[in-house]
């Protein structure tokens, strides 16, 4: 039940934090441009955080769906876009290292299972 509710605010904060981001970056900012940038800030942050608690509420054998790795990845990610937007050095330095971070973990889950068990039941 709590999880779901954390997943909805994390999801409506995401789709909040995107929409500013967006009007930022397409320069849209109908001269309200410092507003849209802390709602960027805040909302992204807010959906990111919120993410991570839902982690706490999955139960254990539901691990498998959460990676941390990505969240990670994504946390990096939305650094170097506030350290982009506030026009700082190594900004795209930090993005690609974020989105190196979750290119990697589609590939590594530290809570996956083997998946030795599966292969079994296909090959009889």
């Amino acid at each position: 039940m709590i999880a779901k509710q954390l997943k909805a605010i994390s999801n409506i904060c995401y789709i909040l934090g995107m929409a500013c981001a967006i009007l930022l970056y397409t320069q849209n900012t109908f001269g309200i441009s410092s507003a849209i940038r802390i709602g960027f800030y805040v909302f992204g942050g807010t959906g990111l955080l919120l993410s991570l608690l839902q982690f706490r509420f999955i139960p254990e054998d539901k691990w498998e769906d959460f990676n941390l790795l990505f969240w990670i990845g994504s946390l990096v990610i939305f650094i170097g876009f506030v350290v982009q937007t506030l026009h700082l050095k190594y900004a795209t330095y930090i993005l690609i290292a974020g989105f190196a971070i979750t290119g990697f973990s589609f590939f590594v889950n530290p809570f996956r299972k083997d998946k030795d068990e599966e292969d079994e039941l296909l090959d009889n």
